[in-house]
């Protein structure tokens, strides 16, 4: 049944990327559309002709980007003919960066040939990550110091505090992309936390452009700590677990066709992992359970990209992704690699876009389970659709729906909402279970995009309503609406903008009303990211 709706689909990407990866045949393409020369314009921050102290000041402490940086991420080299649709890719690949306020690649006419200028503007990349959230009783917050583009090298570094009713954080990461041979990218992450600690490695490299044709990737984590389970809204855990969990994961992927109009991949990966609960105080010894995975997967894309302004932030070209991606896997996890039965572990998922009067929309999904002999192991689906509407320049409303199942979820792993996600009004845990809805609408207004030159400043409206539920249970959910204010810095690289909300909570069964402020950064949903396990 599957493949009968994917051959149609296979069918028209297939030739698109068949003509698109036979060699180039120059001489029949009119020598005036050859690119002879590829120009590089690099600014900083504020612009030479920034007469102010601060503009000033703000360009000498900071480290301008390196050509080699810019330069590995275009599509297009000179000698080859001009192909527009390398020119918007690399200039989404240098946005994707996020160290640049401003991307663009012009043709000049030359003589007998053509000029691409690639002009790239730098933005503020050294940021105070801070957020503050409180429902009167709790408070939440985040400080902390984040470089996105370190001298110069689009390396990211970051060092936060993090503090929450339930215990305090500190957090170091570091990732640098193209790090070895200009294509092998590195990361590592570790937290100290107030009950536990972990670590994380990655190396890889991934698909660069839509054309590229092979990636791989590995990482590996470690954590232990303590696992809260809570219950029917109350902020007192019902259950305390201590967990001990290691990954360590792998894959490879290749693409069997590839092209500037989508692609056709194919993947394979594997893991070993290890994660064991015990009661919080319990004299036992820690048990060891070791499991491991083998699969596959596939992944076709049609694509379709648009670039916007003023959705996440300000002043910025954003580029959203409207096209369709349809991922299908299939792991095993047999008895030999340390399970109880023989499973198999299928996956689908995906995204489609599209342009609709006045904006766009798209809907992400994922389902994944694990099926033993004896039914279903565990599982879950995740949907969520997104509508945006900019009816004006300075106006636009974003309009969000997700649910959420799952089926024997580990410890610590069902949904939980409240303090700032899902409904952002509501305190810590004040939804949790294995079933889950939220909505969200809000309303934007840009008052200037870019105050002073330094600030971008918006008010907004909202509403939200969500929650989440264990199968059985009544279903528990909340509303809140409120007013706020948006602020981006201007000459950031960052495009998300900072949200300083005042929200109505209106009682449930457990929460009474009341007034809450919360400071966030960006929307208050996230698209579908669960995987199978």
């Amino acid at each position: 049944m599957l493949l009968r709706h994917l051959l149609p689909f296979t069918a028209v990407l297939l030739p698109l990327s068949l003509r698109a990866q036979s060699p180039a045949d120059t001489s029949i393409v009119d020598p005036r559309m050859i690119v002879g020369r590829v120009q590089l314009e690099r600014r900083d921050i504020f612009d030479p002709d920034e007469r102010s102290w601060f503009a000033r000041l703000a360009n000498r402490l900071h480290f301008q980007t390196r050509p080699a940086v810019i330069q590995r991420e275009l599509l297009f080299q000179e000698g080859e003919p001009y192909d527009s649709a390398l020119v918007a890719e690399s200039e989404r690949n240098l946005r994707s960066l996020g160290i640049f306020r401003r991307v663009k690649i012009d043709s000049i006419r030359a003589a007998d040939s053509l000029v691409l200028r690639v002009l790239v503007k730098d933005g503020w990349s050294t940021q105070a990550d801070w957020r503050f959230r409180s429902t009167g009783g709790e408070i939440a917050f985040t400080i902390g110091l984040v470089e996105n583009n370190l001298l110069g090298t689009a390396a990211a570094a970051a060092v936060r505090y993090r503090k929450d009713p339930d215990r305090s954080t500190v957090a170091m990461s570091f990732r640098r992309p193209r790090l070895f041979a200009g294509a092998v990218g590195l990361g590592f992450s570790y937290e100290n936390k107030s009950d536990g600690k972990s670590a994380g490695l990655v190396v890889d490299q991934p698909f660069f452009s839509l054309t590229s044709p092979h990636a791989f990737r590995f990482e590996a984590e470690d954590r232990e700590g303590r696992v809260l389970r809570f219950r029917n809204g109350l902020d007192v855990a019902s259950d305390t677990l201590r967990r001990r969990y290691t990954l360590v994961r792998g894959s490879v992927a290749r693409a069997l066709h590839a092209s500037s109009a989508g692609y056709l991949r194919i993947g394979l990966a594997g893991q070993v992992r290890r994660d064991d609960f015990l009661p919080d105080g319990s004299a036992e010894p820690f048990p060891r359970n070791v499991t491991g995975t083998l699969g596959a997967y596939l992944v076709l894309n049609h694509s379709r990209f648009i670039v916007t302004s003023g959705y996440g932030g300000f002043a910025r070209e954003e580029d959203v992704d409207l096209g369709t991606t349809l991922r299908v896997g299939l792991i095993a996890a047999p008895k030999l690699f340390g399970y109880e039965r023989d499973g198999i572990g299928p996956e689908i998922g995906g995204r489609v876009g599209a342009r609709i009067p006045g904006g766009f929309a798209f809907l992400d999904a994922i389902a994944n389970g694990l099926f033993t002999g004896a039914g279903l192991d565990s599982g879950s689906v995740q949907v969520a659709a997104t509508t945006v509407l900019q009816p004006g320049p300075r106006h636009v409303a974003v309009f969000h729906a997700e649910a959420g199942w799952l089926d024997n979820p580990l410890p610590g792993e069902e949904f939980d909402l409240g303090l700032g996600s899902g409904p952002r009004a509501f305190g810590s845990h004040a939804f949790t279970g294995d079933r889950s809805v939220f909505l969200s609408a809000e309303y934007r207004y840009t008052v200037a995009d870019d105050l002073f030159r330094v600030v971008g400043l918006g008010v907004a409206g909202f509403v939200d309503h969500g929650g989440a539920w264990y199968a059985g249970s009544p279903r528990r959910t909340g509303w809140d609406a409120g007013v706020g204010l948006r602020l981006g810095a201007s000459r950031s690289s960052d495009t998300d903008a900072l949200r300083f909300d005042l929200a109505r909570r209106f009682a449930n069964d457990v929460d009474p009303g009341g007034w809450v402020l919360t400071v966030g950064k960006g929307f208050a949903f996230n698209a579908p990211t669960r995987r199978p396990t």
